[in-house]
């Protein structure tokens, strides 16, 4: 699944939304005359970036590993 906005749609961001910017990770703090106001991870002052330019993190995947569909889950110790 592509994080990335498709185009043409509204997006709605919360204000301490973690956000992707260009690949850098940042914080979205508002809107403001249709440009996202954003602060960039370990800097202290904020940007003004294109809405569309945004983009969503991806879900931390577990680092449990998954047993194959065919693999049984548990195993009989007899």
């Amino acid at each position: 699944m592509d994080s990335h906005l498709a185009e043409g749609s509204i997006a709605v961001f919360s204000p301490e939304q973690h956000v992707l910017h260009g690949g850098r990770r940042a914080t979205f703090l508002h809107m403001s005359r249709g440009a996202a106001i954003i602060r960039y991870w370990g800097e202290s002052h904020a940007v003004s970036v294109s809405p569309q330019s945004l983009s969503l993190p991806q879900p931390a995947r577990s680092r449990r590993p998954l047993a194959a569909s065919d693999e049984p889950v548990a195993r009989d110790l007899a």
